[in-house]
């Protein structure tokens, strides 16, 4: 799956690493959106193969942040 951003933000920390095995529940990266820092975790178990952001980078929303397989 392809975790993207729900909404306009910026990224305040990535807590994964490429090649790294997830759980389901994980947090993968914590958004900052209109002052609050919003929590993204992985919907289901998988391996992190691809990281598009870090922490620093502003996204758009449903802009593509990283991808587990």
């Amino acid at each position: 799956f392809h975790l993207r951003s729900p909404m306009p933000g910026m990224v305040v920390a990535v807590n994964v690493s490429e090649g790294q095995v997830v759980e389901k529940g994980c947090v993968l990266v914590v958004l900052e959106s209109m002052k609050m820092q919003n929590e993204l975790k992985s919907p289901r178990a998988g391996t992190v193969s691809r990281i598009r952001v870090q922490a620093g980078d502003r996204v758009e929303q449903q802009q593509t942040m990283l991808s587990v397989v």
